[in-house]
């Protein structure tokens, strides 16, 4: 197993106080963990902990009456993460919250079902995962519309929706008290960046604009200050300045922007890449020319066909 290093922390983010390496190369119920996987749990203050397994983050709080824990990423990620909180604390697992309904995400919950576990998610999950169901996936039974709380005493989750974004139910989280925001997929500190993914196959282009909005919104009406990824980048801090996502919303309206302009001009979608000025694009994070290319045929279609 290869190590998670320390951050360097600035004044800004002095909650992630270090690492706990967890185990790998565990046998349990016929898995194996692969002995070089990066596990970690970070303590990012105010009973909440941030999980790494590979490159794949979740959150979870302890609190006085239990522990909530959100997106158990697959079977063999779930394992380790179960492990990972009982080396925090001894307190049960009363909350099983999903953020979306990606299988990649909410894989593995049956690691953490015992009695009187309410597994929450946004009502859309709940119908996608009976829509396409499989077995090592434990639909939630708590489901909300636009917004609701899990709580385990002194510590809680809030969960809001605004919206098809990333997929069609992904809940916005806010981890209380330490009133720090999680946006799954969509915001990733340290920077803004160019999405892994040039298909974008699980945007809804359509709506992410003003879901960007929303999240603004809601950071400032609730006074926060600091986002957490649900994506590791190696060497690099977990949290960020809220401010990451208004940069991220910039990416995304400069590119549609981009895309937009050269349709009304009539450009043809295959020659957007070569007619187009992408330089604004260029000092984000992980930005790939030949990516971006991909990605303005599927912003053309947003405007040729809508959503």
């Amino acid at each position: 197993m290869k190590a998670l290093p320390i951050p360097n922390l600035t004044p800004t983010n002095r909650l992630c106080r270090g690492i706990l390496c967890c185990a790998a190369g565990l046998l349990v119920a016929g898995s194996v963990l692969a002995a070089d996987v990066v596990t970690a749990t970070a303590d990012l203050g105010n009973g909440l902990y941030l999980f790494r397994y590979d490159d794949q983050q979740s959150i979870f709080l302890v609190g006085n009456d239990g522990v909530i824990v959100t997106d158990p990423l697959s079977t063999e990620a779930a394992i380790a993460y179960r492990d990972a909180v009982t080396k925090v604390t001894d307190k049960p697992v009363t909350a099983l919250v999903y953020s979306s309904s990606f299988f990649d995400r909410v894989a593995g919950g049956q690691i953490f079902v015992e009695d009187g576990i309410e597994i929450v998610s946004q009502a859309n999950c709940k119908s996608n995962l009976e829509a396409t169901p499989r077995a090592d996936i434990v639909p939630p039974e708590r489901t909300y519309t636009d917004s609701t709380t899990v709580s385990a005493g002194d510590v809680s989750l809030e969960l809001y929706y605004f919206g098809q974004s990333y997929g069609t139910c992904l809940s916005v989280l806010i981890a209380q008290p330490a009133n720090i925001m999680l946006v799954p997929g969509l915001v990733t500190p340290p920077a803004a960046r160019q999405p892994a993914d040039p298909t974008l196959a699980n945007y809804y282009l359509h709506n992410l604009l003003p879901f960007f909005v929303s999240v603004e919104e809601l950071a400032a009406a609730k006074g926060v200050e600091q986002v957490v990824g649900s994506v590791a980048v190696d060497g690099e801090e977990p949290l960020a300045p809220v401010s990451l996502v208004t940069e991220q919303r910039v990416f995304w309206d400069t590119l549609l922007r981009i895309v937009e302009q050269e349709y009304n001009k009539g450009t043809p979608a295959q020659a957007i890449p070569r007619k187009a000025d992408m330089s604004a694009l260029s000092a984000y994070s992980g930005y790939d020319p030949e990516q971006i290319a991909i990605m303005t045929r599927r912003v053309y279609s947003l405007y040729r066909i809508g959503r």
